[in-house]
């Protein structure tokens, strides 16, 4: 996602106006410039919202930088709505409303849609990835609407004889936004392959604790399916810019061990169980012996998963808090 970031150089920028509803411009530099002014004031609040949501659980925080996003945008929208045409060129501002309007639908239902859908987003595999399907759309609306602004200062720019370059603080919040963008794209695709395993180990040691053999084999090899799948999800991800693959190979761990723990020892597990009423003590002591490599390895692992993840998003996605 991108706004338009770009001021006109620096022999017309003349400070930043103070729109009330009877104000003219005479000067095309600072009627661009209010423009922008009210775009970045939006990006900052929006690269708050991306950035509690990067970094925190807490929905109803989460939520609460939504809200300051939307009376933001709804402020921008009402002051670049009452601008007068400059010169009679009314294009860049009803294209700017016009934009700003549908960043307002953007932030009021799609980003509602993520939000509300984080919470059964765990439920299943489909539901993870409609989840991330939904931040994508968003994504690609707000990079359309964003794009038409940008054409249409372009076109005022040359009617009026400016220049436009990119100030200093515009690269910052536009190179926070790339890497944003990277960042998501990259984890999304980690993620997912990973958490495919999720529903049969959970199946597993649910059957587990219920002794229940056939369930426990259905979600055996389940899990060695999906393990496999996930492998080969992993498999095809390089590196992250080529060289971290950390987060990547933390999540290649746990699931080889799954993989490994499904065809292998659970396969034992489902013979015992299967005859459960009739152990020797040496056959307790396998089970069990099994049941302590399962949880000892997947503590270990699961937590090197989830550090390696908070260390991926705390490296590349700085908490934003300009």
């Amino acid at each position: 996602m991108r706004f338009s970031t770009l001021l006109i150089t620096a022999g017309l920028l003349t400070g930043l106006a103070t729109l009330t509803q009877a104000q003219t411009f005479t000067d095309p530099g600072a009627y661009n410039n209010f423009i922008v002014s009210e775009q970045r004031a939006m990006l900052k609040k929006n690269l708050r919202y991306i950035s509690k949501s990067a970094h925190s659980d807490n929905e109803k925080k989460i939520d609460a930088k939504r809200q300051d996003l939307i009376k933001q945008t709804e402020a921008s929208l009402n002051k670049v709505a009452k601008m007068p045409a400059f010169k009679d060129d009314k294009g860049f501002k009803e294209q700017t409303t016009e934009a700003f309007y549908q960043l307002l639908k953007v932030y009021s239902e799609d980003y509602k849609a993520v939000d509300m859908m984080a919470a059964t987003r765990t439920a299943t595999v489909e539901n993870m990835e409609q989840y991330f399907k939904l931040q994508e759309i968003a994504e690609a609306k707000l990079q359309v609407v964003n794009d038409s602004v940008d054409a249409a200062q372009r076109r005022f720019a040359r009617r009026h004889n400016m220049t436009i370059s990119a100030d200093p603080e515009g690269k910052r919040l536009a190179e926070y936004m790339r890497q944003v963008s990277e960042v998501n794209s990259y984890q999304h695709k980690v993620y997912l392959a990973q958490f495919r395993i999720e529903k049969a180990t959970a199946k597993l040691t649910d059957a587990l604790s219920a002794q229940d053999p056939a369930a426990f084999e259905a979600a055996r090899v389940q899990l060695v399916g999906d393990s496999k799948t996930a492998t080969t999800e992993l498999t095809a991800i390089p590196a992250f810019r080529g060289k971290d693959a950390r987060y990547r190979d933390a999540a290649r761990n746990l699931v080889k061990f799954y993989a490994g723990f499904a065809a292998t020892q659970a396969a034992q597990m489902k013979e015992l169980l299967e005859r459960k009423d009739a152990l020797t003590k040496a056959d307790a002591d396998k089970f069990n012996g099994f049941i302590n490599l399962y949880n000892t390895q997947n503590q270990k692992l699961a937590q090197a998963y989830n550090q390696a993840g908070n260390a991926f998003q705390a490296t590349y996605i700085p908490v934003f808090n300009d």
